[in-house]
């Protein structure tokens, strides 16, 4: 609610995962890409209609229920990257799964790392990464867990042009365990790798 009135971010969506697929959600700037992701993913709540998530009604969790339906469950890959900075490459990967109570953290950790290959960055700090190589520690973070659903919010968004392509096909070859894939992109290339695409224009969805 503002000053205006009622402000309607989203209207009338109505979509479906299924395990496995690929989704690009495409659309302008302001569309409400962002905000759909952040309500499939749990971070957000709706103010009216439905989220199943893992066949739990969403809405009738609170944010400690909603993170632990996430947990060792969904991956994330924000393009702002979110790195600890006075964690190492290898600790950031491992965090998030010490907390998902895994006993082999540190080693899934460096076997992600390896994967996205920055097995000689294991004890960098974010700092002293490229921005590539941050994306990339990310990337292994969201993956590490072996995740049943993966949510990336313009992976690319920040990075050159072929570092962006490394980026992309690391997404997809790592999504090829079963992960499903949600991702948000002003890139039409991107989006067409994907098995499906929807657009949003105005909170709406148009195709």
């Amino acid at each position: 609610m503002t000053a205006a009135g009622e402000l309607i971010v989203l209207d009338d969506i109505t979509l479906s995962v299924a395990q496995g697929e690929s989704l690009a959600i495409v659309g302008e700037s302001g569309s409400g890409k962002t905000t759909l992701l952040s309500l499939l993913a749990g971070l957000d709540q709706p103010t009216r209609g439905h989220l199943t998530l893992f066949g739990s009604d969403v809405g009738t969790l609170d944010e400690d229920g909603r993170a632990a339906l996430r947990l060792g469950r969904v991956g994330f890959v924000f393009q702002a990257f979110h790195l600890l900075p006075s964690f190492t490459a290898i600790e950031n990967v491992a965090a998030p799964l010490e907390l998902a109570g895994i006993d082999d953290a540190m080693e899934r950790a460096r076997a992600a790392l390896e994967k996205v290959a920055l097995a000689h960055r294991l004890n960098h700090l974010p700092r002293q990464l490229s921005g590539g190589e941050q994306q990339r520690v990310a990337i292994a973070r969201a993956f590490a867990a072996k995740p049943t659903l993966l949510f990336a919010d313009e992976p690319t968004g920040n990075l050159d042009q072929g570092t962006g392509a490394r980026v992309t096909d690391l997404l997809f070859d790592l999504s090829q365990g079963g992960t499903s894939l949600v991702l948000v992109t002003h890139d039409l290339k991107l989006a067409a790798r994907c098995q499906r695409q929807i657009r949003l224009d105005g909170g709406r969805r148009v195709a």
